[in-house]
This record gives structure tokens, sequence and C-alpha cells, in this order.
């Protein structure tokens, strides 16, 4: 595990750097700067959220094809079978790209349910953001099977939200107006594409000069997985903002961002180490180790777990005079944020669980599973948004439960092929300890003179409390047997 704890440390260092400057602008710089505009933040994050979409049907499943395919060659033959991996791609961003050129325009209006134009004045956008997206994938799945994870994390955490913040500030001290706004932050995601396509360069690893069409039947029948697995994976996440906008409003998307961005924060100790676990797992399923999968599977899923319910407890507690600190409109997110945390917590024990399901021979039985979670995601967000009325909380419930759904059968078909799960004792004492600390601590909101200093002492108590206890309970010996490597008297 020292390689995992060398990248997913750095990693850290970037998430969390990240996190600092994406709470900044989330809950303090973007809810001004755009107060009384609304739409206009709303639909920031339709086309962030429709290229992401976009880009993750484009590339084809070529990430996983290349942590996949690569991991089984030797050097000499890796250059071609990237060439080979990089076909289907190409072909799905040229569709893309032609699909919404020519037929934007009556697609675009069906998700704004004031169905005006404020998506189809911006296709230039959406095409251009898609395009950056394919190639940040593609850059990234390379970067990830070197095993240079960290590197990434700097990219996308410290530059993307950095630059989002200073434009950020820039619009809100009227510095510039909201379209050169809008082209600087698309322009943002094409210097982080420059930026991991140069690290990507510096790697061994070339594109060849011949293709291998004796594999690419392997290539594509893996990729169309891949596709549905990755790609459902994202699209389920960003499709709860897209069917706001087409059933609330785009206005009602920025309020369903904080509550989101509050409990993605759940998720960042998994964020930090799913990159250098993914290449791990595709190593290890080639090599057919199942007794080292096994081990890192229960270890990584209870560390992931025990960080990030710390970090959850923590939030909890502090949430009623956090809330102080957002403008009236954006109050009252508690739920969301319950029910996007405790789905990060399903992903969090689950990560390598699912990369080594990706990556075996049995990957072909979850297609099905894989198409279902868009329908699934679809299909629970139209009842409870639409059909129930229960608005941005329905959003909410059908993201916590469509992750319940899928993570649940994946760990089904992994316990029944490899006999190994991710589950452990240590996990009941996480949980049960992280849910008396964030009650314990959850104070009402005017506990203390001023809400920041109530919302920073509750969540330091809980958190501190949790790991603390986790800590005692030996629920972390990694860490400590890292400190006693460095101090030999610790206990």
């Amino acid at each position: 595990m020292g390689i995992v704890a060398k990248q997913s440390g750095w990693a850290s260092l970037a998430i969390g750097t990240g996190l600092v400057l994406g709470a900044v602008n989330t809950m303090i710089v973007l809810p001004r700067a755009f107060e009384g505009a609304e739409s206009e933040w709303g639909l920031v994050r339709i086309i962030t959220s429709w290229g992401i979409i976009l880009s993750s049907l484009a590339v084809v499943g070529a990430p996983g094809g290349i942590m996949r395919f690569l991991a089984r060659y030797d050097e000499k033959e890796r250059p071609d079978i990237l060439r080979t991996l990089l076909i289907l791609p190409a072909a799905g961003l040229l569709l893309v790209l032609l699909l919404f050129a020519f037929n934007g325009r009556d697609i675009l209006p069906l998700f704004d349910a004031e169905k005006g134009s404020a998506l189809t004045d911006h296709i230039a956008g959406f095409l251009l953001i898609t395009s950056f997206m394919v190639l940040l994938h593609l850059v990234r799945a390379l970067v990830n099977q070197q095993l240079k994870t960290a590197v990434i994390s700097w990219v996308d955490e410290v530059w993307q939200k950095g630059s989002y913040l200073v434009l950020g500030l820039l619009l809100y001290f009227e510095q510039i107006e909201f379209d050169a706004f809008l082209s600087c932050y698309i322009g943002s995601w094409a210097v982080s594409a420059i930026l991991l396509t140069i690290q990507a360069f510096q790697l061994p690893q070339r594109i060849g000069n011949t293709w291998r069409w004796d594999e690419f039947k392997n290539i594509f029948d893996f990729s169309l997985f891949s596709l549905f697995a990755g790609g459902a994976a994202i699209i389920a996440t960003h499709l709860d903002y897209v069917m706001i906008g087409m059933y609330i409003g785009l206005a009602q998307v920025p309020i369903y961002t904080i509550g989101f961005f509050l409990g993605s924060v759940v998720g960042m100790p998994t964020r930090a180490t799913q990159g250098i676990l993914g290449g791990l797992s595709a190593t290890l399923v080639a090599q057919r180790k199942t007794a080292e999968i096994n081990e890192m599977n229960r270890r990584s899923a209870r560390v992931n777990f025990l960080l990030a319910a710390v970090i959850m407890s923590g939030i909890w507690a502090g949430i009623a005079p956090f809330q102080l600190l957002l403008p009236p409109g954006y109050r009252g997110l508690e739920f969301v944020f319950l029910c996007i945390g405790l789905q990060r917590l399903i992903v969090s024990f689950n990560v390598v669980n699912n990369k080594v399901l990706a990556f075996s021979q049995w990957y072909r039985i979850v297609l099905p599973l894989n198409l279902g979670l868009v329908v699934v995601t679809i299909a629970t967000n139209y009842l409870f948004i639409v059909t129930l009325g229960w608005g941005l909380k329905g959003a909410a419930v059908a993201t916590l439960g469509t992750a319940l759904w899928n993570n649940v059968w994946r760990l089904l078909i992994v316990w029944r092929k490899y006999k190994i799960h991710p589950f452990s004792w240590k996990l009941v004492v996480i949980s049960i300890t992280a849910i008396v600390s964030a009650w314990s601590f959850h104070w009402q909101a005017d506990a203390f003179t001023h809400p920041i200093v109530g919302a920073i002492i509750q969540g330091a108590l809980a958190s501190g409390t949790t790991f603390s206890v986790c800590y005692a309970l030996g629920c972390f010996p990694e860490l400590r047997d890292g400190i006693k490597a460095r101090i030999s008297w610790w206990p």
C-alpha cells in the first residue's frame, strides 16, 4: 500500500486545497456574484453537466479500455494498442459535435423549464467544453495507468477550482460581464486539458504507428461495457442538474448545487485514492492475485469509509450555523446534504469492488445493470421531482436511491464470482461513532455569537471525536503504524 499512500497523500493535499477554494467560491462568492441572476449560475452549472454527460458518452468507454488493455501487453505492443483504443473516442466526439451542431436548437430547449433561449444561445460553449472534457478523459486514463494520479488532482482541484474562484471574484466586483465570465470558464477547461496532455507526453507511453485490428473487437466489446459502467455513473450524477433545470428551472440549480457540494465533500478521501486503486486493481486482476485484491479491498474500504465518516459527522454537526452564512434563498439544505453525503459513503467502501468487476472477465454480467442505472435515475428523478412534487429534495433522494441500488448489485456479483467483499465489523463501529458524534454536537444555529464560530467549533468537535474514538478502537492501524515508524515511543 506504499504507492497508494504516497500518491493519495499528494492527491489529498491537492483535493484539500481544491476543497477550500471550492467552498469559498460556492458558499461565499458565487451566491453573491449571481444574486438576482441565479439563472445565469444555473446556466453555467447546466453547461458543465451537459459537457460531462456528453463527453462521457463521446469517449465510448476508452478510459476503461486504456486501464484494462495497456496493463495486459508488454511495452513494445502498447503504443499500437493505444492507437487502436483511440478510434472509438475520435468517432464518438465527431458524432456528438455533428448532432448538436445541426440539431442543438431543437434539442436543448427541451431541457429548460422556461423554454427560453438561455441554452440555445450557448451551443458553441456546449461543444467546446465537451471536446475539452473528452481529451481530459483520455489523458487522465493514461496518467492513472502510469500511477501518476496526484498530478490529475492538482490540475482538477487546484487549477480548475482556483481559476473558477478568480472568475467569480471578478464577476462579483463587476470587473467582467457574464459572457466574458462564461468564455473564460470554458477556457479554464481547455487549460486543464493542455496541462494533463503535457504530463501524458512526459510518460513513456506513446501512440503507435499501426493499428491492431486483431484486437479491435475485444477493445470494442469492453469499451461498450465501460461506457455503460463508468459513463452511467457519471450520467446518473449529473442528470439531477439537467432534470432540475428541465422541470423546476435554471434558477433552482444553484440552490441544489450548494447542497450537493456539501455532500460531495464527504467523498474527498475516495477521490484521492480511486485513481491509484484503479491502476493497482487492473494489475492485480490481470495477475489473478485474488488474496491481494481481497486485502486491498477491505483495507481501502475501511480507511475510505472512516475518513468520509469523519468529514460527514463534522459537516452535519455544524450545518445549522453554517447555513446562516448563506443568502436567505440558499438555506434549508440539510436534507440534500444528508442524501448526497450518504451516497458518497456508499461509494467510499466499494471502490476496489467496482474496479475489480470492471477489469475482470465477468464484466459483461453487469451490462444490463449499468444500462438500468440510467433508466432508474431518470425514472426516480421524475417520480420524486415531478410526480410527488418533492423538488430539490426529490432529486437528492433519487441520487441516494440509485447509488444504493447500483452498488448492492455490484457487491453481490463480485462476492459470487470472487468470494470477496469490503465489509468488516469496524465499518459498523465507525458508523455508530460518527452518528453519535454528529448528533451530540448538532446544536442550534445560534449557540455561539457568530455563525462561523459555531460551524467551526461544532464541526471540529464532531469530526475530532469521530476520528479519535475510531483511532482508539483500532479502526485506523495504518496511521498508528506510520507514526510508530517515526516515533518509537508512540503507543
